[in-house]
């Protein structure tokens, strides 16, 4: 089940992606972008791992980087689950956690991971 839902998610980036590559909306609904979120964060754990085995990233940094990637998945999990009774904090929620990850991107970035 886990690995569907990662798989999914991936796929969900990968078309996202393409389409902002293509000049295509970029996603706008709550769940376009929650989905999008998620990818990130798998996409985040994978260039982690990779930051690490290149030895760009300690393996401290490493952890430190799947740590506020993994509090930022909770803050995910939580604006999924708090959407249908309060869609305000529901996307307020979704913004930190995408803020967070967007930043750890960038961070992986500078650091020589992609």
């Amino acid at each position: 089940m886990k690995l569907r839902t990662v798989i999914g998610s991936l796929l969900v980036l990968a078309v996202l992606s393409a389409c902002t590559s293509l000049g295509l909306a970029p996603a706008k609904s709550f769940d376009e972008k929650l989905a999008y979120a998620y990818g990130v964060h798998t996409a985040l754990e994978s260039s982690a791992a990779t930051a690490v085995r290149a030895h760009e990233l300690t393996q401290a940094e490493g952890a430190n980087v799947l740590k506020i990637a993994d509090n930022a998945r909770e803050v995910l999990d939580s604006a999924k689950a708090i959407e249908a009774t309060d869609a305000a904090g529901a996307a307020t929620k979704l913004a930190l956690a995408t803020s967070i990850l967007n930043q750890l991107q960038a961070y992986l970035a500078k650091r020589g991971s992609s």
